[in-house]
Order: C-alpha cells, then sequence, then structure tokens
C-alpha cells in the first residue's frame, strides 16, 4: 500500500458518514436559499456577486466546523480502535498514513464546498442570468484554501492525540482561540493585548499591533483574501488605517495605508503559515509516537 491507497480507503469510509453528508446538503441549502432570496433590483452581474460575498461571511464562521469535524478523529480514531496498528502491518509507513488522511479528508471538505458553490451558482444563473467568473471562481479558491487550513490543523491534532476525547478536545479547543475570540464582542485577543499594552506596560495604543495580532486568525485571513477578487465597491473593510479618519475612511486608499503585514495579499502567508507549520508538528509528533 502507499499514501493514495491509504486515502482511497479512508475517502470510502469516511463518505458514508451521515455526518458529513447532513453538513454538505445544509451548506448547498443554505446557499441556495441565499441564491434564491438575493434581491432583484440592481444589475444582475452585481447581485450575483454580492451574493457570493455574502457566502463568504456564512463560510467565515461554518467552513471551519465542518473541517474539523470532517478530519479530527482521520488518526486518533485509528489509534484509539486499533486500526492503526493494521494499517503499519501493511506496507505503509507512518508518512503514508498521515499524508493518505490528510490527502482523504482534504479532499471529503473540497466536495462539500465545491457542492455548495454549484448549488448557489445554479440558483443565482437561473434567477439573475448572470455568471461573474471571477468572483465565483475566486472566492471558491479562497473557500477551499480556508477550509483545508482547517483540515490541515485538525488533522495534525488527531496525528498528535492518542485518544478521541484528545482529538475532541483539540478540535473544539482550536475552533474557539481561531475563531470566536476573534469575533465574540466582548473577550476577544487583539482586546486581551490592548490591556497589556496600554495597562500593564504602560504603553501608548497602536492599532497597528493590534491589527496585527487580529491577523493571526485564519477567520481574519480569509476575509482579507475575499478582497483580491472583489471589485473595490465590495471590499470589506476589516481593518482601519492608524492614519487621520479622512484618509481611513477613503476605500480606494485604506490598504495603501496599512503596513505590509496588514495587507490583502498577507493573508496567503497567514493561511500558509497555518498549513506548514501545523502538518510539520503534527507529523513530527505522530512519527516519535509510541501506538502500543
Amino acid at each position: 500500500m502507499s499514501a493514495l491507497s491509504v486515502a482511497r480507503k479512508d475517502f470510502r469510509g469516511a463518505r458514508r458518514s451521515r455526518l458529513l453528508w447532513a453538513a454538505a446538503v445544509v451548506l448547498g441549502l443554505i446557499a441556495a436559499f441565499a441564491a434564491y432570496v438575493s434581491g432583484t433590483s440592481g444589475q444582475s452581474a452585481d447581485l450575483v456577486r454580492r451574493l457570493f460575498r455574502l457566502l463568504t461571511l456564512v463560510l467565515a464562521v461554518l467552513l471551519p466546523v465542518v473541517a474539523l469535524v470532517a478530519s479530527y478523529l482521520a488518526i486518533a480514531g485509528e489509534r484509539e480502535g486499533g486500526g492503526i496498528k493494521f494499517m503499519l502491518s501493511l506496507p505503509n509507513t507512518r508518512r503514508d498514513v498521515f499524508v493518505g488522511k490528510l490527502a482523504s479528508r482534504l479532499g471529503i471538505v473540497a466536495g462539500g464546498i465545491v457542492f455548495m458553490y454549484v448549488a448557489a451558482a445554479s440558483v443565482a444563473l437561473t434567477r439573475h442570468g448572470a455568471f461573474p467568473a471571477g468572483v465565483v471562481f475566486g472566492t471558491l479558491v479562497l473557500s477551499l484554501v480556508y477550509g483545508g487550513t482547517f483540515v490541515s490543523i485538525a488533522v495534525s491534532l488527531s496525528a498528535a492525540a492518542a485518544s478521541r476525547s484528545r482529538a475532541i478536545a483539540g478540535a473544539f479547543g482550536s475552533y474557539f482561540v481561531l475563531v470566536i475570540l476573534y469575533i465574540f464582542p466582548v473577550v476577544q485577543i487583539p482586546t486581551m493585548v490592548r490591556w497589556v499594552h496600554t495597562t500593564l506596560l504602560g504603553a501608548d495604543p497602536n492599532p497597528d499591533l493590534y491589527n496585527a495580532v487580529r491577523y493571526t486568525s485564519p477567520f481574519l485571513a480569509y476575509r482579507k483574501s475575499i478582497n483580491l477578487v472583489m471589485p473595490a465597491d465590495l471590499r470589506q473593510t476589516v481593518f482601519r488605517s492608524s492614519l487621520p479618519a479622512d484618509t481611513s475612511l477613503d476605500t480606494g486608499q485604506v490598504n495603501a495605508a496599512l503596513p505590509v503585514y496588514l495587507s490583502d495579499e498577507f493573508s496567503l502567508v497567514v493561511f500558509a503559515f497555518w498549513v506548514v507549520v501545523p502538518l510539520t508538528a503534527g507529523y513530527l509528533v505522530f512519527e516519535r509516537s509510541d501506538l502500543e
């Protein structure tokens, strides 16, 4: 066997999961419903662009849940159930198992995302007769990257966990730390950093520092990356410039006024970090762990 064989076997087993099918159907229904109830006034192409921007806001919150649920038991489930010993008794290395499981779960989550986009695009095309390919395919690719980021995190946590309970705790904790603590209105990580910086350390407020802390989240990176494929009038102002208000409120100058580490393009660096670092750490722990 090989990593490809592991991926095929795991994909066949995971695709029978009712929970994953239910998640895919729910996402598809949400997309189709949003496309159907979208407004009818204005240019058709512009309405469809706004629809897919709305879908990315929904995916920003829901897609990590789907990716984590689909992947958190990829390896931990095999370890606790004893299946990992059988897999490694065949001519498989731990690298084959790790890569195969990762490829399988990436394929499953990608299939769900594509299904959602097909549903939304079909209804939007039927209702509005427009298909802005740049926005549709651009947001699709970025959504696949975003989903793949959380799959990488979940598989890495699963590889490092010795039991299902630890894998579940890791998946829940990662969603709480990387998403909830960046959108919860009362307690947020940037707010904590600001309090430490200004109250405990007595330093002057530094908006760019707090924004840089916010940008460590894949959730914020996804929202920023969407600006790369949206027309100027539909781009989201995620970070405010530290320059005077009359400059920062000019949509066309927001990104120009921000440091390079807060630009839309830097979102790709954030994604790369959350793919490479967890996968490297997870594989090293899995390679050295005692599976007995």
